[in-house]
């Protein structure tokens, strides 16, 4: 779908609010990938195949690619697994996820990872032929601010590839009031031992941007064209494709 105007401002974010989400990051850090696997039953990682897949189509062999909110580098794992010749800057706030996910990079991949904040991303404008983020923007405290520094890194004409969880346009009884609010926390909890963290996660959903709003915003910081697609299973995740 492409996106007009808002019609109206949405409501701030759970990190737009002051939620202090690089120190839960880097608290999780060493469960992340185990609670992943487990809540998402394996599901996250054919999401981001296939988002990194739309993000490598004529590219080229080797393109310069950002991922935002890199975490423990399974996006950029991926990616230089997809295409060799990438060179990949993986980056980001919560310093404890990079390290965790450095034992997965294997010799040879042209994978480097910055501790770095998203409003302030520390690349030259137009560094990049593309970038990617899994589940990232939703954790940013100024949205419209690093949406428009990820703009300013990738090039002209480049592609930006998102993968994340928006609120949903209509209220979904099962997903949202009872695995999202009920399973997910109890599960996280189980498996990393931090309760507050998995209840961030179905609070943060509810307030994020829906897909209207979050390809309006996407317009306004520069972008052309933006595209949202509903993934499997019932549209719990959304792949958003910005040029």
């Amino acid at each position: 779908m492409s996106a007009g105007d808002a019609s109206a401002q949405p409501p701030p974010t759970l990190a737009e609010a002051g939620a202090d989400v690089r120190t839960m990051f880097d608290r999780v850090a060493d469960r992340y990938d185990a609670a992943n696997r487990v809540m998402s039953a394996g599901v996250d990682v054919l999401w981001r195949k296939k988002a990194i897949g739309r993000l490598l189509d004529g590219l080229g062999e080797s393109p310069r690619l950002l991922d935002l909110g890199a975490g423990t580098l399974d996006g950029a794992i991926e990616i230089v697994r997809r295409a060799p010749g990438a060179r990949v800057a993986a980056a980001d706030f919560a310093r404890e996820m990079l390290v965790a996910g450095q034992p997965k990079v294997k010799d040879g991949a042209h994978i480097a990872s910055h501790a770095a904040d998203g409003h302030h991303l520390p690349y030259r404008a137009g560094a990049f032929d593309g970038a990617f983020s899994a589940f990232c923007i939703r954790n940013l405290a100024d949205l419209p601010r690093g949406m428009r520094e990820l703009r300013r890194v990738v090039r002209p004409g480049g592609r930006i590839v998102l993968l994340e969880f928006l609120r949903p346009e209509r209220p979904r009884l099962f997903i949202d009031r009872f695995w999202n609010a009920r399973v997910l926390p109890l599960i996280g909890r189980l498996v990393s031992g931090d309760r507050d963290a998995y209840r961030y996660l179905p609070e943060s959903i509810g307030r994020f941007r829906s897909p209207a709003e979050l390809a309006a915003l996407l317009n306004d910081v520069g972008f052309a064209t933006v595209e949202t697609k509903a993934l499997f299973p019932s549209g719990v995740a959304t792949m958003v494709v910005a040029s």
